[in-house]
């Protein structure tokens, strides 16, 4: 059966997400995620930022002496790289940068990957996926 197609009364998500659901309101279950379990905890003050220095000086004392104090996933989008930048710029983290290329990078993400290592002199580890061999081993089509 076919769903009725339906966009949140708060956000863009609709129902090209399958699994999406929309309270009365209309608001997706996304949306309502963020409302009662992340904004409550989203400090944007001054108490955020101690938060934050407290966690960055956590990773880095548990990281001295070693290679890297932390791992950062990297899909070469604007939001990965900037959060990269501001964990090496900002923060003063020494990051291993972690990419999982499953055959659909597209050429630009690659330059902003190769562009941001090099740039802030990090090790970059790429994880190639199979994606043909994990989709037909998963039974997807």
């Amino acid at each position: 059966m076919e769903r009725e197609h339906q966009v949140c009364t708060n956000c863009v998500m609709d129902t090209t997400d399958s699994q999406i659901k929309f309270d009365e309101k209309g608001v997706c279950d996304h949306c309502n995620t963020f409302f009662t379990d992340i904004e409550p905890e989203w400090h944007t003050d001054e108490r955020g930022r101690k938060e934050i220095e407290q966690t960055v000086a956590k990773i880095k004392k548990e990281g001295e002496g070693k290679d890297f104090d932390c791992i950062m996933g990297m899909s070469g989008g604007i939001d990965s790289s900037y959060l990269l930048y501001l964990a090496v710029k900002k923060l003063g983290l020494r990051p291993l940068v972690f990419h999982v290329d499953a055959g659909w990078n597209s050429q630009e993400a690659v330059h902003n990957i190769e562009r941001m290592v090099d740039q802030l002199g990090l090790d970059l580890y790429t994880e190639v996926i199979n994606w043909e061999e994990k989709r037909s081993s998963a039974g997807l089509f």
